[in-house]
């Protein structure tokens, strides 16, 4: 709301209205009553009404003599000339006081408003007819009837007036403006209405003469009386001021003695300990609270000096202090001091000290003050210890570690001898651990793990758990290189020893990164990342095992996290290709199936082996997205070449990664893209490995069982290279068992190494399982496994791995010809597929 603008449109609206009336007024003006009287009337009313004021003591009003001349003038001379004469003497007023010029109009035309209201109050009441005042002639009782609806009138209209105008001005509640501002003011009009009264009588009886010759009379008394009321507001005041003074005296005189009674009490019975100690360091003074902070009573201290109950190492810095104090350059010194209590015990207190006078006196003392803080102290002992250290093991946790690390690499800036090297310790399968048997098991583990890893560690260093199942070992100072290795050493061998864990017996075994820090090493940071490369380089090595970190991890981290970068874009743009590697019937030569195999071709660093894109898939989690695009791709070319050839019984084999089965849509996905792509189930068959029996035991065996279920055959890929165990080949729904390239490998030209690949053959037609060997690349390792009746196979002396035209014209060329002798020179080595 705009305060501003209500308050001007306010002020014109009286002024507009003021104006009307000033102007009827002055249109019925009776010019024949304008006498010599009026003039002298008219001339005092203007030139005294203005300053001619008595402020009443103690009430927020004035009694001011132009009201009188005005109410005389409405008695004498009627309603239009006192309007006017009332406007004019606001006008000169105004005039004198206000700066604003629409202020100055506006209070002539609420003068002249509040006065025509007046008017129009005594027309209402019959007090007023043909111009004329009437009851002034008439009885006593109407005559006062006049006077009151006269004062009354005029208070109103004029305090509204006012009053709305300042509410509007300040925007403050009006009630409470006009209730604080100008409801004194009556007594103002009443005075004037009584005083305008008394001098109309006086002319009824004695002349207007004696009225005019009343004006300097009135106005010396009406001095004299302001000067009285001043001096006696003066005389009130002084004696205000005398009592005043005299019950601050009292007042300060009583809360000097009570200071001392107070200081006295407060010394004796505080709650903090304060004792008076004299230059030379002997206690003077002590209070109750002191005794039971030290434990001592009062005549044992008086006996001592203050420094008998601090500990040694502490005396010097505190006398220090002192020192500094009665040299005066310190006004006082606050601390946190320690003290040996009586008993033994130690305790923290908050330490403050004072001179008691003037330092330069020979005479001033020292003010001890103690607040025991010691809870306090323990509180944040505790709370640092554990913001520092580990809630499960108790160990230093990682803003620990680090701290103490950076402090290390400080020093070994400093000094060249100062060797800094850390050891970071992985758990390895700790997470089987934790779904197997526990949460609780697994926290049992790690704490007895801590344990033995604070047995494995020297004196000085430090060990300290990071977080989940990582830990880290801090040794600094001088000491051989193979210390280190043999600190790494010695934890192998404790974990070659199994927990007891609430008469569960379990084993661990962790993969351990060294480094050893050097002028590269800068920062902590900089530390914990060579060491963490070098415990994974320790996981990829066949975990439970110690790796020491070189420079060319560190080169090979930069260039894994590139190839990480360039990985997601390649899936992202479907820059990743699909061969297909034919598997032949060792039986008749025919064509059985093919399996898909993923190729990369890298804009910058060529082709990209398997084995190094697939596991870093599986370890950032691009594996679901990179086997989604395998396996759409290789269902909608393979669909297309059968289509082709017109061939219904080949099938297609796809690898699927233990890590796709932890996501819980994979056969939601496999479903969808055999929907898409038209691909029928019963051609498919999805190669999984050992591993996952052990990562996902129960939901692989129910996705795999409900993958059989459509018609899509399992197969178990890579046998005899992992977790190899019977109980789970008959659990899993499997139709096929293929033998690893490790084994096939072991075949030489003279027929030797058979045996153990019979061993696997015998054993999978004993649970019904058809064989498939990988790798065959000899004409030796195809006899013998013909020999063993291995009933089919897959190899570069068969084919190649191939892309779908080339598969089609291979499939075409081929029909159902033996298997074709190979056209190509053999590898000295296998190669990846």
């Amino acid at each position: 709301m705009n305060y501003q603008k209500l308050t001007i449109g306010y002020m014109v609206t009286v002024l507009t209205i003021g104006l009307a009336c000033l102007t009827v007024s002055a249109v019925n003006l009776p010019f024949q009553k304008l006498d010599l009287y009026f003039l002298v009337l008219a001339g005092s009313t203007i030139g005294l009404g203005s300053w001619a004021t008595v402020k009443i003591p103690r009430v927020k009003t004035h009694i001011a003599v132009s009201d009188l001349f005005i109410f005389l003038t409405l008695l004498l001379y009627g309603g239009p000339i006192a309007i006017a004469l009332a406007a004019i003497e606001a006008f000169f007023t105004s005039w004198q006081f206000c700066t604003k010029k629409l202020t100055v109009f506006f209070n002539v035309a609420a003068m002249a408003l509040s006065t025509s209201v007046v008017v129009f109050a005594l027309i209402l009441s019959g007090l007023y007819v043909n111009g004329e005042v009437l009851p002034y002639t008439s009885d006593y009782q109407s005559f006062v009837i006049t006077l009151c609806v006269i004062a009354v009138t005029q208070f109103l209209v004029n305090t509204v007036l006012a009053s709305v105008h300042d509410s509007l001005a300040n925007q403050l509640p009006w009630w409470e403006t006009w209730k604080s501002k100008y409801i004194w003011t009556f007594f103002t009009y009443f005075v004037g209405a009584v005083g305008a009264g008394v001098l109309v009588k006086i002319a009824q009886s004695a002349g207007f003469s004696v009225i005019v010759a009343t004006f300097p009379m009135i106005l010396f008394v009406f001095l004299a009386y302001r000067m009285y009321l001043k001096n006696v507001e003066m005389s009130i005041t002084q004696a205000e001021q005398a009592e005043k003074y005299a019950k601050i005296l009292e007042e300060r005189s009583n809360a000097l003695r009570e200071s001392e009674e107070r200081f006295r009490s407060a010394f004796a019975y505080a709650p903090i300990g304060i004792g008076l100690v004299s230059r030379q360091g002997k206690w003077l003074k002590v209070n109750h609270a002191l005794c039971e902070i030290l434990g001592y009573e009062a005549e044992d201290l008086l006996s001592m000096e203050f420094q008998a109950m601090m500990f040694p190492e502490d005396v010097g810095a505190t006398r220090l202090k002192i020192h500094d104090l009665m040299a005066g350059r310190i006004a006082s010194c606050q601390m946190e001091q320690r003290y040996v209590h009586r008993t033994g015990r130690t305790v923290w207190t908050q330490w403050s000290v004072s001179a008691s006078g003037d330092v330069s006196s020979e005479g001033s003392n020292l003010i001890f003050q103690l607040q025991d803080i010691t809870d306090k102290k323990i509180a944040e002992q505790q709370l640092q210890h554990e913001a520092t250290h580990d809630a499960l093991t108790g160990l230093p946790n990682r803003l620990l570690f680090m701290r103490r690390l950076e402090d290390a690499l400080d020093r070994s800036r400093r000094d060249a001898r100062y060797q800094v090297s850390v050891l970071f310790i992985d758990l390895d399968r700790f997470k089987v651990v934790n779904d197997s048997l526990g949460h609780l098991i697994g926290d049992q583990l790690l704490i007895g793990i801590a344990a033995r890893l604070r047995d494995c560690m020297r004196p000085p260093d430090i060990v300290a758990r990071l977080g989940g199942d990582e830990f880290m070992i801090l040794v600094e100072g001088k000491y051989f290189s193979e210390q280190i290795t043999e600190i790494a050493q010695r934890i192998q061998r404790q974990f070659t020893q199994p927990f007891d864990l609430h008469g569960q017996e379990v084993y661990s075994s962790a993969s351990i990164g060294i480094l050893r820090a050097s002028e590269n090493h800068m920062t902590s940071e900089d530390v914990m990342r060579d060491a963490d490369t070098a415990m994974y380089q320790a996981k990829r090595s066949g975990r439970s095992q110690h790796v020491v970190f070189d420079e060319n991890m560190h080169v090979a981290a930069k260039e894994m996290l590139l190839l990480e970068t360039d990985l997601r874009k390649a899936i992202e743009r479907y820059e990743f290709q699909v061969e297909y590697q034919p598997i032949f019937s060792l039986t008749t030569g025919d064509v059985e199936g093919v399996e898909a195999l993923a190729r990369w071709t890298h804009p910058e660093l060529g082709e990209i082996l398997p084995s190094r894109f697939i596991p870093l898939a599986e370890e950032t989690g691009l594996i679901d997205p990179l086997g989604e695009l395998v396996l759409d791709t290789a269902c909608t070319e393979i669909g297309r070449v059968y289509d082709e050839i017109g061939v219904k019984s080949l099938k297609l084999s796809v690898n699927l990664s233990c890590r796709q089965f932890a996501q819980p849509y994979l056969v939601n996905q496999i479903k969808n893209i055999l929907n898409r792509t038209e691909f029928p189930p019963s051609r498919l068959k999805l190669e999984i490995t050992e591993t996952v029996f052990f990562e996902y035991q129960e939901r692989a065996i129910e996705m795999l069982n409900y993958l059989r279920q459509l018609g899509i055959d399992i197969d178990i890929d890579d046998f005899g290279t992992g977790y190899s165990n019977l109980g789970y080949l008959v659990r899993l729904p499997l139709s096929t068992l293929k033998i690893d390239r490790s084994f096939v490998s072991l075949i030489t030209d003279e027929g030797a190494n058979i045996e153990l690949v019979r061993t696997i053959i015998s054993m999978a037609k004993n649970l019904g399982l058809k064989v498939i060997a990988e790798g065959i690349e000899t004409h030796a390792q195809l006899d013998a496994l013909k020999d063993l009746n291995c009933e089919s196979g897959q190899g570069y002396l068969l084919a190649k791995p191939m892309g779908a035209n080339e598969l089609l014209h291979f499939l075409r060329a081929s029909g159902n010809a033996p298997i074709p002798s190979p056209t190509f020179e053999i590898p000295l080595f296998p190669m990846v597929q």
